[in-house]
């Protein structure tokens, strides 16, 4: 490789940078942003919920899943986040978030109760499943604000 090759890779290379720095890009040009029509509080939702470290629960593409079919709702296996967001497009009104709401709270509580059970089984690590547990109870609680200040 000369330096002509090189310079001109280091150019690619810093256009690339470029351009990831301003938005996610593909061959058609750059998108500045994918969820357009997602609302603010789905984002929110999203990132207090969904990561098991702030929300003390993990919450995989089955869950989301499971969680649809409780309400009679269906979609593919995806990303995660992109699960979430179709899981979450279907509301349109404020029975429907109470209701999504509730099957959130009812995940989490199924989840704290294994959490629970096994701080009583394998005493050793109930501190750690305590720390989940709290995190769980906030998370619920975020979400019944999240309904109050989007939906009453």
């Amino acid at each position: 490789m000369d330096i002509k090759d090189l310079n001109e890779f280091r150019s690619e290379f810093e256009a690339m940078q470029q351009q990831a720095m301003q938005g996610s890009c593909n061959d058609e040009g750059c998108v500045e942003d994918e969820y357009e029509d997602y609302p603010d509080y789905l984002r929110a939702i999203y990132a207090e919920i969904m990561p098991p470290s702030k929300s003390g629960i993990t919450i995989s593409r089955w869950d989301l899943k499971r969680m649809a079919a409780q309400l009679d709702e269906s979609f593919a296996l995806d990303v995660r986040e992109r699960m979430f967001k179709n899981f979450m497009q279907w509301i349109a009104t404020p029975e429907d978030m109470k209701a999504v709401v509730g099957v959130f709270k009812e995940h989490m509580d199924m989840k704290s109760d294994l959490y629970r059970e096994y701080g009583e089984k394998y005493p050793s690590s109930k501190e750690i499943f305590d720390v989940k547990i709290a995190k769980a109870e906030k998370a619920k609680k975020y979400l019944d604000k999240v309904y109050v200040e989007f939906f009453t």
